[in-house]
Parts: C-alpha cells; structure tokens; sequence
C-alpha cells in the first residue's frame, strides 16, 4: 500500500507542478502581449523563461521523487497545464492581467531612470576615445 500511496502523491504533487507551471505560461503571455517587444529580445525571454522552467520543473521533480522522470510523469504534468489553461485560466485571467502589467510599468519605469545615466556614460566613453589622454614623457 505504501507504494501506491507514494505513487498517488507524486501524481497529485506533479498535477500542481503542471497547474503552477500553465500559471507561469499565462503570466508570461501577457507580459510580452503588454510589453510589445521587439523580435529579438522576444528570443532572449523565451530562452531564459525556457532555462527558469526547466530549473523549476526538475528541481521540484528531485523532491518529489528523487528526479525520477517516467513517462506517466510527463503526461501529468502536461494534464496540469491543461486543467489550468481549460478550468482556472478564465478566473485568474484579471489577476494575472493586473500582474502583467504592474511588471511591464515596473520595468518601463526602471528603463526610463537608467536611461539618462548610460547615454551620459556613452556620450562620456566616446569623447574619451576621441581623445586620449597624451602619453606619460619619459
């Protein structure tokens, strides 16, 4: 009985994963929908939420079940995002709207102070470049 009951919890822990994980995906969603990236910093984003997931989904794996990864595991976790985009994607949408776009005015705001600074810097480098400063005399 003691292995079923392992097994049962690890479905039941995995599912959630799953569920946590469709979360995830959605949050991202709209906060590249708000943002209105360009293309190419669109492709670093999908990269690091792809390197955030897989650390996220194999860590939690390994206290689970020690990182046992079997193919019911899998389909689990893809049910899990699936029960989340179907049933609860619809109730959390206004939530997770909101959270998107508190991130996005975050960031633009964060942009938006650094900016002056690093054109200052630039501008700073450049004149520097054009000018170096005369050899020391022997």
């Amino acid at each position: 009985m003691n292995g079923l009951f392992s097994q049962l919890q690890t479905f039941i822990l995995t599912g959630l994963l799953g569920i946590i994980a469709g979360l995830i995906f959605h949050y991202y969603q709209l906060t590249v929908r708000k943002a209105r990236l360009s293309r190419y910093f669109l492709y670093i984003l999908d990269i690091i939420l792809w390197i955030f997931m897989l650390t996220l989904v194999f860590s939690v794996m390994l206290l689970i079940n020690q990182g046992e990864i079997r193919f019911f595991i899998l389909l689990t976790l893809l049910a899990g995002i699936i029960v989340y985009f179907r049933f609860f994607s619809s109730r959390f949408a206004n939530l997770v709207s909101k959270g998107a776009s508190g991130t996005v005015l975050i960031v633009a705001s964060l942009s938006r102070l650094l900016s002056p600074p690093l054109v200052w810097l630039k501008k700073l480098l450049k004149k520097i470049k054009k000018n170096p400063p005369p050899p020391p005399e022997e």
